[in-house]
């Protein structure tokens, strides 16, 4: 039976989760440009040299916080979509959402958008990083268009469409902070689907 110091030491983060974590608690708070290797050290109890070997450099820590934090929205969003149902349900769905990760006190989205503005093409690491979550979201969507409609013609146009639009109407939101006028320009991006979609069943338009 193992004694209470060895289940204290299996429950004991390792140096590595210890470093995300810091990260995503830094970046959140100061931003990722106010984030320093000292702080995140002090914070994580750790030296400089581990967050090099386990993360390369200090984009490589802001490329995994942006992979950590999205991609367990991405995972929260793609188990709520139901297995069956019409277009419209899974766009309910899918503003519900996207309206809880603009809204969510950590603002995962506010820090995608920071890391963006931060100069993300200076660093393969985070661009790296960016480009994965990015191919992951425009996949959830285009999946869920087509698992209620079929086929669309340009669903991978679209789901890049919807992305802007989600991080636009994100970004207004940061500025206003308006929950209605968040939930509007939401409804509007699933109206905007729902039109491609109809329009695409419908063919092209042939006249005489």
């Amino acid at each position: 039976m193992p004694s209470q110091a060895s289940k204290r030491a299996v429950q004991v983060p390792s140096g590595r989760a210890r470093i995300l974590q810091a990260g995503l608690d830094l970046a959140a708070k100061v931003g990722p440009s106010g984030m320093t290797i000292n702080q995140v050290c002090q914070r994580a109890g750790v030296k400089p040299p581990a967050i090099y070997y386990h993360f390369g450099s200090k984009e490589g820590l802001l490329g995994a916080v942006v992979e950590t934090v999205t991609e367990a929205w991405l995972d929260q969003l793609e188990v709520s979509q139901p297995a069956r149902g019409e277009l419209a349900e899974r766009l309910r769905v899918a503003v519900d959402g996207w309206q809880a990760m603009i809204e969510d006190p950590a603002r995962p989205i506010k820090l995608l958008l920071s890391v963006q503005l931060d100069g993300a093409e200076h660093s393969p690491e985070i661009e790296a990083s960016l480009r994965r979550v990015y191919e992951r979201a425009r996949q959830l969507i285009a999946g869920s268009i087509r698992a209620a409609a079929g086929e669309v013609a340009e669903v991978d146009l679209l789901a890049d469409q919807v992305l802007g639009l989600v991080q636009a109407a994100a970004l207004a939101f940061h500025l206003e902070s308006d929950r209605k006028r968040l939930r509007t320009r939401l409804r509007a991006i699933a109206r905007l689907i729902e039109n491609h979609v109809a329009s695409a069943a419908l063919g092209p338009s042939t006249h005489p």
